[in-house]
This record gives C-alpha cells, sequence and structure tokens, in this order.
C-alpha cells in the first residue's frame, strides 16, 4: 500500500503574529498573485519535514518559526522548526494534544542519536536502507534519507518543466534509482547489502591490484632476477656459507689448540713483567730515600758551618765597642739603649754561658758525629739503590727475552692463523649480506604471491557476490512487471491529455523515467516547457494513483505540485490541458478520498470545480507571511530565483 503521508496544517509565527493554514481536504489548492507566498508555502512544508529548503528574504526575516501538525503512518505529530540560528539546526516533536515539547530532533545523523528522518521513516514503515556509492573513486555508503523520498513528493516550480525527481542532479541519481527500487521492491535489504559488499570487494580489489603492481614494479626495477632464480641461488650461497663456517671453525680450534702451547710461556712472561714492575717499584722507593739521605747530609753540613761562622763571629767582634753603625756608618754615640742590650741591635746581651766556647765545641762535636752517621746511611741506602737498579735491568732483560721467544714462537703459526681467520670471517659476514639481500627479496617475491592469493580470493568473492546478485535480483524480478503496469498507465494518461508531438509514453525499466517517442525527459525541452510539465506531472499523477492501487508498493501519498500551469499560455489548446490536468487532480480525489493528498499552487484558481478542492488564498493585502505587509505587486520576484536559505 501507499505510504500513508499527509500535512493537516501549518502555522507560521512571526514576531507580530501567528497564522494556521490548514489543509482537511484530499486536495487543497493555494492560490494568489506572484509574490505573495504560494511557493514559501510549500518551501515551509518541506523546512519544517527537514529538509533544505529556498526560503525568500521576506521569510527569512520576518518569520521565527513553522510548526506542523503531519499524520505518518498511525502516529499523528506536530513538528516546529525555527528558520534561522543554532535552534534550526534541529526540529521539536511537540505533544499532539499539549504541544508540550517531548524532544528535539537532530537533523544530522550522529552516534546514538534518533534524528527527524529515523523518527518519519519509522512512523511510515518506509525501509532505512544504507546504499551502495562511490565518492572519489571509492565506496562510500549512503542513508536513504526522508529528505531523499521527499524528492518524489515535491514538484518544485523551478524544476517540473526540467527534470524528474531531480534525474539531473548527478549526486542525487543513484539515490533516486535505489528509492524507486524500494518502493517497487525491485530490491530489498538483502540485495542493497550485497550492492554494498561488491562495492567493497571492488575497492580491495583496487588497492590490491595497485599493491601488486607497486611491488612488482619494484622488484623489476632493482633486480632482474625471477623468484626461482633466487631460491637456486639461495640455496647455493647458504651451501657455500655452511662451507665457510665450518672452515672458520676448523680455523679457531686450531688456532685455540697452539694458544694452550703457549700458556706456559705467556705466563712464564707475564709473571716477568709482575717481577719487573716491583723491581721498577723499588728503585723508585730507593731513589726517593737516597735522596731524602742527601737532604738530611746537606742540612747537617749547613749547621757546622752556621756554628763555625757564629763562633768566629764572636771571637773577632767581641772585644769592640761599636760607636757607627756597620752597615750605613751613622754614629751610634748619641743612641739611648737600655743596660744589658746590644748598642747595635738593641736586643738582650747573650748570657755568658751561651758563649761559652766549650759549649760550642761541644755541639760542633755532636753535629760532626750527626754527619758521620747520616753519610753511612747514606751509603747503605746508595748501595741498596745500585742493587734494586741492577735487579731491575735483570729482570727487564728477563721479559725482552720471554717476548722475543714469544714473537719467535707465534709469528710462523699465530699470525698466519689470524690472516686465515680474519678472510674466513669477511667471506662469512659477506655470504651472510648476500643471502639477507636475497631473503628480502624472495619476502618481496611472497608479498606478491600473497597478494595474488588476495586477489584471486578477491575476485572470487566478487564472483559469488555476482552470483548472488543475480540471483536476487532474479528473485525479486517478478517485480519487474509492476515497472510494466505502470508504464502502461503512465502511457494511458499522458496519451489522454493530446498533448502535441506525443505519440508514445513509457517507462524505462532501467532508469524508471519518462520516455517519450522513444527519446528521453530531457529532448522535450525543444517542445516546450508545457509539454515538459505536462509530462512530469503524469509521471507523479501515475506513481501516486499505482500507490494506492497496489499495496505492495510504498509511493507516499501525499503529493505537492508547485505551479503546474507554469509554462502553459492562455490559448484554448493551453487552457484545455489546464482543465484536463485539473481533471485528472479531482478525479483522483473523488476516487481516492482521504487516502490521498494533494496540495497545488498555482497562481490563478483551478480551470474546474469540486467540491473536493480545499483552498487557501493570497493576495497583496493578506500575504503567507501574517502580520507583514506586502510591498506590492512592483515588488515581487519568483522564489526559484532567490538563493537556497
Amino acid at each position: 500500500m501507499a505510504v500513508s503521508l499527509r500535512i493537516v496544517s501549518l502555522t507560521v509565527t512571526t514576531g507580530e503574529a501567528e497564522q494556521t493554514y490548514r489543509f482537511d481536504r484530499p486536495a487543497t489548492v493555494i492560490t494568489g498573485p506572484i509574490g505573495t507566498g504560494k511557493s514559501s508555502l510549500l518551501m515551509l512544508f518541506k523546512h519544517v519535514l527537514g529538509g533544505s529548503a529556498m526560503l525568500t528574504p521576506a521569510v527569512r526575516e520576518n518569520v521565527l518559526s513553522v510548526q506542523a501538525e503531519v499524520v505518518a503512518g498511525d502516529e499523528r505529530m506536530v513538528l516546529r522548526r525555527a528558520i534561522e540560528g543554532d535552534a534550526a539546526d534541529t526540529v521539536d516533536l511537540l505533544d499532539p494534544h499539549s504541544l508540550a515539547l517531548e524532544r528535539a530532533l537532530p537533523l544530522r545523523a550522529g552516534d546514538g542519536l534518533t534524528t527527524l528522518s529515523d523518527h518519519l521513516l519509522n512512523a511510515l514503515g518506509f525501509p532505512r536502507e544504507q546504499i551502495a556509492t562511490r565518492r572519489e573513486g571509492s565506496a562510500r555508503p549512503q542513508n536513504l534519507t526522508f529528505n531523499d523520498l521527499y524528492a518524489y513528493i515535491y514538484l518544485q516550480a523551478r524544476e517540473i518543466d526540467r527534470q524528474v525527481v531531480g534525474h539531473l542532479d548527478s549526486w542525487f541519481e543513484t539515490k533516486r534509482r535505489e528509492l524507486f527500487r524500494l518502493m517497487f521492491g525491485l530490491t530489498d535489504s538483502a540485495l542493497m547489502e550485497l550492492k554494498r559488499t561488491k562495492n567493497q570487494l571492488l575497492d580491495k580489489l583496487k588497492a590490491r591490484t595497485a599493491e601488486h603492481n607497486n611491488v612488482s614494479a619494484f622488484l623489476a626495477a632493482s633486480d632482474p632476477r625471477s623468484d626461482d632464480e633466487l631460491r637456486a641461488e639461495l640455496k647455493q650461497m647458504r651451501d657455500t656459507l655452511g662451507r665457510a663456517e665450518t672452515g672458520l671453525s676448523s680455523l679457531r680450534t686450531e688456532l685455540e689448540e697452539q694458544t694452550a702451547a703457549d700458556t706456559a710461556l705467556r705466563l712464564e712472561l707475564q709473571n716477568a713483567i709482575r717481577s719487573a714492575q716491583q723491581a721498577e717499584e723499588e728503585v723508585a722507593a730507593a731513589a726517593d730515600l737516597v735522596e731524602a739521605r742527601h737532604a738530611v747530609v746537606a742540612q747537617v753540613h749547613l749547621d757546622l758551618s752556621r756554628l763555625a761562622r757564629s763562633a768566629t763571629a764572636i771571637d773577632q767582634l767581641s772585644p769592640f765597642e761599636f760607636v757607627a753603625c756597620p752597615r750605613c756608618m751613622q754614629s751610634l754615640a748619641a743612641r739611648s739603649v737600655e743596660d744589658g742590650h746590644c748598642l747595635v741591635c738593641l736586643q738582650p746581651d747573650p748570657v755568658e754561658a751561651d758563649i761559652d766556647p766549650a759549649a760550642i765545641e761541644e755541639t760542633r762535636t755532636t753535629l760532626q758525629q750527626q754527619l758521620e752517621d747520616a753519610q753511612r746511611i747514606q751509603q747503605s741506602d746508595e748501595a741498596h739503590l745500585q742493587a734494586a737498579q741492577e735487579r731491575s735491568q735483570q729482570l727487564s732483560f728477563v721479559v725482552a727475552s720471554l717476548r722475543r721467544q714469544l714473537d719467535a714462537q707465534t709469528r710462523d703459526a699465530v699470525a698466519p692463523r689470524f690472516d686465515a681467520i680474519a678472510e674466513a670471517s669477511s667471506r662469512v659476514a659477506a655470504l651472510k649480506a648476500a643471502i639477507d639481500a636475497i631473503t628480502q627479496l624472495r619476502e618481496s617475491w611472497a608479498r606478491v604471491r600473497t597478494i595474488d592469493a588476495d586477489i584471486r580470493a578477491i575476485k572470487a568473492e566478487r564472483t559469488r557476490v555476482n552470483k548472488a546478485i543475480k540471483a536476487k535480483s532474479e528473485q525479486l524480478k517478478a517485480s519487474q512487471t509492476l515497472v510494466g503496469d505502470l508504464s502502461t498507465e503512465f502511457g494511458q494518461l499522458l496519451t489522454g491529455w493530446n498533448l502535441p508531438w506525443v505519440d508514445t509514453a513509457v517507462i524505462d525499466r532501467d532508469t524508471y523515467l519518462p520516455v517519450i517517442n522513444g527519446q528521453p525527459f530531457e529532448s522535450l525541452q525543444a517542445s516546450g516547457g508545457g509539454i515538459a510539465t505536462s509530462v512530469n506531472l503524469a509521471y507523479s499523477l501515475t506513481l501516486l494513483a499505482f500507490g494506492l492501487d497496489h499495496p505492495e508498493v510504498l509511493v507516499p501519498s501525499l503529493l505537492v505540485i508547485d505551479s503546474p500551469r507554469k509554462a502553459f499560455g492562455n490559448n484554448d489548446s493551453d487552457r484545455q490541458r489546464a482543465a484536463e490536468i485539473y481533471s485528472r487532480f479531482r478525479t483522483m480525489a473523488d476516487a481516492y478520498g482521504e487516502r490521498l493528498q494533494l496540495i497545488i499552487a498555482d497562481n490563478d484558481p483551478p480551470p474546474i470545480t469540486s467540491e473536493f478542492f480545499g483552498k487557501v488564498e493570497f493576495d497583496y493585502d493578506n500575504p503567507m507571511v501574517p502580520g507583514v505587509d506586502h510591498p506590492g505587486p512592483d515588488h515581487v520576484g519568483r522564489l526559484e530565483n532567490e538563493a537556497d536559505g
């Protein structure tokens, strides 16, 4: 059955006033001169339902919020959205009876958040699906939202004679097709999941193929040898390395054996070196002692000299009385000197015992004895120093002799082995480096083989998924008959309007778009906007009726049409065509009653009458925005010429 959606009323609130517009009939026609707000009212439907709508300056500058009473499925809800500011990023869900705020529904998806789109789709019972899309060459699944579905509901004035359900917008084309398939049962969750998997596998295949090409190009540029050649060369090198390591081990064993034979001589040399070091230390100590003895003897000599000079001075100068300073020859006669002090130095005169010749002689004898003792000890220490020096020289000779003997013993046996070991070690290192290089190359080849296996697995999985897609599509193929029936009804409706230049009209089974006289919709531009508008209207009306007639088809039961007579003229044929279109509106309203809702905005009143037509009328004295004076017919413009708001 058709997806039941109905707009019961819309309330527009400004700073000065508030106005509620009701849509109680199966079909409501909104009329009024250009610029009075017909299209703006339809845009406010889209705005309050969470869409990005074009809003005129009059709406943006004066309207504070818009509130809609909506029936979606079995749920009656009241939605309110601000026009500008941060509050416009959410839609308030109000209690339909008390109008108390129940919760604010965000417009953009987030972790764990239920968006307005989620809430509306759940209420409608319309599947919430992700579709397989590609952006910038990679798979990026996208959610199908209520705003996407609204493209099937709302025929905008600026698009009504240009494109069908936004089919010229490349970013929307995939969504348009998938929505049609969902509505007609041509796809389901399982098939859409398979298509997303197919897209992901394509990305993986591209990535692994690019990686394979890069690694292969690196191998081709770095080394021309194949993996088989590298494997054979690696085996040969490992064999050579084994032999080289065996030879190196043998040389080291021989060197160890020869070293064991030299151990005794080395030990003797080590002992001799230690003894020579001790002898050198003993020589150094003896030399320090001899030097100290020399210092003692020299000091005693100095003491004897000083004693001799003192005795001579006393003997020579004591008889004299100085009348003049012996240094500067100044007279001392007038100098005041205490009794018992020297007239020259002013020191106390020495005691008689201090200058006793016997005492001086005794001191000299003592010093002489000390000198003899010190000289005797010095001679003994010098003899010890000489003996230590001789012993040190002997031990140094022994060390030199042992070293010459060890050098002679190892020159012919050990040194050649050291050279051989160095050469063998260098060869082993070179072989290991070459093996490492080949191993790295083989690792790259192994990576190529792994990537090859991954590519084969991905291709196999892709084949399986393609088969599953084909099988699932075959299961759903029965729904293609619905598209054929839809095409038949579309052709009957359109040819019944007797449009000029329209001989055949079908709906393409691949694009799900109108094809007129075997040509796509875009070709109608040359025939005039009235023809294109009529085809677009016939397409949407056929979809609406088909959904109401077929329980399995999920076409929304609401259709909002802006300016169905936009491109029509005023001649008889144009008026006749307009009458036929409105007659179709009346017929559907009569036939389906409350099961459908048509909301039509047009400049002029309907060319036919019907009790099923509700009316909303605007004029320059009573425009759509309440409480705001209209500047008049000289200051109007079409909404489709405004920038997106």
